[in-house]
């Protein structure tokens, strides 16, 4: 059985030196042909309309616990955060200890990501959106829960332009629906064979099937976020984090249709 994983292991890591578990830029992917003939949507956007993410502030583990609460004050609502773990540690912890999860620690520059939303339970403290391995999408952690990993974290510009109400709404259904075990963490996503809607306009578009990255881009775009690298819905493609603060995008009008309209 430990041979066989290694095996499962040796196969996925060479696959990734191929293409698609890849978040290098110089390096050819499917998605690169699926994208090829979809116009970016920060080209087609006027001036005023389009988005970037910039840096923020960087946490190092070796920062300690007080680093780490200047850090997380300076974090604010919508801000991603991307954590990454050395590669020697997370190859260990996947290789020895056979903890899947870490192969996007392994094999891409940042194997997590998060948002930073205000708790949907009604706290009022900033909590963090996400979708993970054996929790599915959550937003049960909090800012202090970041100090087990390094992490860089970026801001969108004209955050205010995002449709909040869109936001919150797609968190509380993503969170509802994406509590079904079968809709907990889609493995095929996180080799980049498939991926979840990431264009949801309805509630009904709203399901499970999704990654770290991919839960925040399909909420980003409910609430009126359209990022050029996953303007082709990457169907094969992993939706890396690296991927998400590195797009640029633009902010658009989303429609609800009819049927939520009468809710």
């Amino acid at each position: 059985m430990r041979i066989c994983f290694q095996v499962l292991i040796i196969v996925i890591l060479t696959f990734n030196s191929g293409c698609v578990m890849n978040d290098k830029a110089m390096v050819p992917k499917p998605s690169w042909l699926q994208r090829a003939f979809v116009p970016r949507p920060s080209r087609l956007a006027e001036a005023e309309d389009r988005l970037s993410f910039e840096p923020v502030t960087s946490f190092r583990r070796d920062m300690g616990e007080e680093g780490l609460i200047e850090k997380i004050k300076l974090l604010k609502e919508g801000d991603l955060v991307a954590a990454s773990l050395g590669k020697i540690e997370s190859g260990h912890d996947l290789i020895v200890n056979r903890r899947l999860n870490y192969i996007a620690y392994t094999v891409l520059d940042y194997g997590h990501l998060d948002i930073v939303v205000i708790d949907p339970e009604g706290s009022g403290e900033k909590v963090l959106f996400t979708c993970q391995s054996f929790e599915g999408v959550n937003a049960k952690r909090r800012l202090k829960d970041l100090g087990n990993r390094d992490w860089d974290a970026f801001r969108m510009t004209n955050w205010e332009r995002v449709d909040r109400e869109r936001l919150y709404e797609f968190i509380k259904i993503g969170i509802e629906r994406g509590q079904n075990k079968d809709a907990y963490y889609d493995n095929l996503s996180a080799i980049g064979m498939r991926n979840a809607n990431l264009k949801p306009i309805s509630k009904d578009d709203i399901g499970g099937g999704y990654i770290c990255s991919t839960a925040v881009v399909s909420a980003l775009y409910y609430a009126g976020v359209e990022l050029d690298n996953m303007r082709s819905s990457s169907y094969i493609d992993l939706v890396s984090p690296k991927q998400v603060f590195t797009s640029e995008g633009r902010f658009f009008r989303p429609v609800a249709s009819s049927d939520d309209s009468l809710d």
